[in-house]
């Protein structure tokens, strides 16, 4: 009895772990060949920046031209990568445009941000696990800035509703190119 007891547990942990994964495989299919269509520049939060190039630099730390905005939105960047999730510590500039590179937005704050709007702002990247990376920023010019590849907005005090807008609307429009029709939205 204990035999076939555990004979049948095994089965349906079996067929379980595979309905499972291939739901998982099913699901990831899906966003890969996901055919939205990407929304006109006139509808995507922030203003559009200048295309400053995408080449990875040799190693981490390697030189290269100053980016030119604060946050930067695209340009040379470390061949390391940063997964989405919350950062207490800042994320160099060379590895938030690699972070850009693969569709991700950053939301980030400066020094002085006080812990409920930082709280604020984790809750924020929380909900979005796949798509938003929360990280302070000491040379911030601004209390507040949301990125994506070639998209900047600033902001004085953290909005969810305009936050929420940006990353719903910028992450993902570009994953090492421009997705399902969206472009850099400075090219006439």
């Amino acid at each position: 009895m204990k035999k076939r007891f555990g004979l049948i547990v095994g089965i349906l942990v079996t067929a379980l772990s595979v309905l499972t994964m291939s739901s998982f495989a099913f699901g990831v299919l899906l966003g890969q060949f996901n055919d939205r269509k990407a929304l006109p520049c006139n509808e995507i939060p922030g203003t559009p920046q200048p295309f400053e190039g995408n080449r990875h630099l040799a190693y981490h730390n390697a030189p290269h031209d100053p980016y030119k905005t604060t946050p930067p939105t695209s340009g040379p960047h470390s061949p390391r990568v940063v997964i989405p999730g919350i950062y207490r510590a800042p994320i160099p500039p060379e590895l938030q445009v690699h972070i850009l590179e693969h569709g991700h937005v950053l939301l980030q704050y400066a020094p002085g941000t006080t812990p409920a709007d930082i709280d604020r702002l984790e809750r924020i990247g929380r909900r979005h696990p796949r798509d938003v990376i929360v990280a302070p920023y000491p040379g911030l010019p601004t209390p507040i800035a949301l990125t994506a590849w070639q998209r900047l907005q600033k902001m004085d005090a953290p909005d969810n509703d305009r936050i929420e807008s940006f990353i719903t609307k910028a992450a993902g429009r570009y994953d090492h190119q421009w997705r399902n029709g969206a472009t850099d939205c400075l090219t006439p």
